[in-house]
């Protein structure tokens, strides 16, 4: 094991990637090393700041609750960013290793992620601080063993669940969704769980003796995504799955349409078919939560600008994601593309009715809120439209001067292969013009009138969709050589 420790350690920093991506990777580095800090000095001023809000309770309990709350997070955290590390043990089933035992090493490497050490460093000073000084050294770590025990038991089990939902997406949607309601209805006060987990640890530090339980359910946790692992170790059992299920997408009732029916069902084969393409689709869905975040607190206001960043987001957070690979997405076979009679101006249009298409399928999976109020599906629908006619054309536009190649197949996690501050730049505009508006008309006393003015720009930008089509082809034909070129590199 300390072996395979050794060598995991040799491969992060033999990283191609490291070398080849220095910057981000040192970027990366400082953002990790930025939260590693604040979370150590939450850790350390949690008591002071507990008392300030919640005078009235104990700052144990609060802080208890709070860290219930924080595993649910947590949970689907690292269902989208940490993964199991099978491939640092392919190259080790040929050897004369014992399987039962390599397969203890991508759980046991799961110790030592980011996500542990996040948490450790916020328990740790809280510990020392509060926990030991209130309370008797045994209660003090039996209630440590608790919180602790639970933050690990969530490791081990999101990576089991990871696992198996990873091949039924419509599963892990649904999985997101419990999660994210069960969060909602707690914080609302609805249900208290919290309550409960804190009366069952208050209880084990009176009877020292429970200490038992965490220790057992982290060892049952392990137990079961290692032996989910061992039973799954073959890659020809979960190659053959994901052939089966490739097949069922065919999207050929598309082709009745000609051909451009028969080019958006190419496009979305190409999106459904690559790992990452296929992860930025789905992962651009949880915009849709939003707002169970912002329209379920007290103090929002359906007149604020806070309405239209979320507005935006819900109904457009899906080509948020698929907008930044519009161009650079076809990277590993750019030079073939060039080489097919296919205007591009006809590209760009498939890939429009594709966006709108999903944005319009986003706002109507958002007019449930109107039973939180009536105004937001007419707020949002305005934004649709102001979208529609904006956003398409801007990540169109930018595509043509991102150069980086796309690796579509891969999906690694904290991987930003093609991304640069290129990404950003659509955003400023869509966000930018909607606030400015939003502040000029809350000035003249009528902020109602942000909206119809949104709508206008989409309705606008609707309509003359051929003519901002064919200044993107153009500014295509000035850059393709160049995105050949660095697409090649």
């Amino acid at each position: 094991m300390l072996l395979l420790l050794k060598h995991l350690y040799l491969q992060r920093i033999r990283s191609f990637f490291w070398k080849k991506s220095i910057v981000a990777s040192i970027f990366l580095s400082l953002i990790s090393l930025y939260f590693l800090v604040i979370f150590g000095f939450f850790g350390v001023l949690a008591d002071k700041m507990i008392f300030d809000l919640y005078p009235n309770n104990s700052i144990l309990e609060m802080f208890t609750r709070f860290v219930f709350s924080y595993y649910l997070v947590d949970f689907v955290l690292r269902f989208k960013f940490q993964t199991i590390s099978l491939l640092d043990i392919q190259h080790y089933l040929s050897l004369p290793f014992s399987k039962k035992k390599l397969f203890h090493f991508p759980l046991i490497s799961s110790i030592f992620s980011f996500f542990n050490v996040l948490a450790f460093l916020l328990l740790l000073p809280f510990f020392f601080v509060h926990v030991i000084q209130e309370y008797s050294i045994v209660e003090s770590i039996v209630w440590f063993c608790y919180i602790y025990g639970g933050i690990m038991m969530v490791n081990f089990l999101s990576l089991g669940v990871k696992f198996i939902f990873s091949k039924k997406t419509f599963l892990a949607i649904l999985l997101f969704t419990a999660v994210l309601v069960l969060l909602t209805l707690e914080n609302r006060g609805i249900i208290a769980l919290s309550k409960g987990y804190f009366w069952l640890i208050n209880t084990a530090m009176h009877h020292p003796w429970m200490v038992i339980f965490p220790i057992l359910l982290v060892f049952v946790s392990y137990r079961f995504t290692y032996q989910l692992l061992l039973k799954n170790r073959y890659d020809e059992a979960i190659s053959s799955k994901k052939t089966t299920s490739s097949k069922l997408i065919t999207f050929h009732y598309l082709e009745k349409y000609g051909n451009i029916g028969h080019l958006i069902m190419l496009e979305l084969k190409f999106m459904i078919r690559n790992k990452k393409t296929k992860s930025m689709l789905f992962s651009g869905i949880f915009f849709l939560f939003y707002g169970m975040i912002f329209y379920t607190n007290d103090s929002y206001n359906v007149n604020s600008y806070k309405s239209i960043f979320v507005g935006v987001f819900m109904c457009s957070g899906i080509i948020m994601n698929l907008g930044q690979i519009t161009l650079s997405g076809y990277s590993s076979h750019f030079d073939g593309l060039m080489t097919l009679a296919l205007p591009i101006k006809t590209l760009f249009r498939v890939k429009y009715i594709i966006y709108a298409f999903a944005m319009i399928l986003s706002y109507l999976l958002t007019i449930p809120y109107y039973f939180l109020d009536a105004r937001i599906p007419l707020i949002n629908l305005a934004l649709l439209v102001y979208g529609l006619g904006t956003f398409p054309y801007l990540y169109f536009y930018v595509a043509n001067f991102k150069y980086q190649p796309f690796d579509i197949s891969q999906n690694k996690k904290f991987d930003i292969q093609g991304f640069n501050f290129r990404n950003f730049i659509p955003l400023i505009p869509v966000l930018l013009i909607p606030f400015c508006i939003h502040g000029i008309c809350y000035l003249l006393g009528n902020v109602l009138l942000t909206y119809y003015i949104l709508l206008g720009l989409g309705i606008l930008g609707i309509a003359t969709n051929s003519y901002w089509l064919g200044v993107i082809e153009r500014k295509f034909h000035e850059q393709k050589h160049k995105l050949a070129e660095g697409f090649r590199s």
